[in-house]
């Protein structure tokens, strides 16, 4: 996949190695885990496969992380550091992935953003997102209906 930039801040997409982006996964791993009301995506899952985003000097600024399925790819996390919050880094990545998936057939590309994330939900659907699903969740210390 050649590499997408934004014109914002010259901000380089490209597929990564796990091994580029595992610190990156460590600082959303403690992010996730400081906010007890968060349910985190696994920082690297199985079988993932990679995005950077990058500084015009080289510096990680974000990653997203994907999983193929047969019906498209599954994306999450999604995450940038707080530095490069809302200067393009996740438009960057979300925008990469779009394109990778175009260029590979992939015929859907999903996401997930919490319920209560408004801003998040606004910014997906800026790119194009509809929801299609809504995914429901009980935590088992949760009260139950009797």
């Amino acid at each position: 996949m050649s590499e997408d930039t934004t014109d914002q801040q010259q901000i380089t997409v490209r597929r990564a190695r796990i091994e580029e982006i595992r610190p990156l996964a460590v600082e959303y791993r403690a992010e996730q885990e400081s906010d007890p009301e968060a349910l985190p995506d696994p920082p690297l899952p199985q079988g993932g496969i990679f995005w950077l985003a990058s500084d015009a000097d080289g510096t990680p600024l974000g990653y997203a992380a994907g999983t193929l399925r047969p019906a498209g790819c599954t994306i999450g996390p999604v995450f940038a550091r707080p530095t490069a919050r809302r200067r393009g880094a996740g438009e960057a990545l979300i925008t990469a992935i779009q394109a990778w998936a175009e260029d590979t057939r992939v015929p859907v590309v999903e996401i997930s953003v919490a319920a209560d994330n408004e801003g998040g939900r606004r910014f997906l659907e800026a790119l194009g997102y509809q929801p299609r699903r809504v995914l429901m969740s009980l935590t088992p210390t949760e009260h139950r209906p009797t």
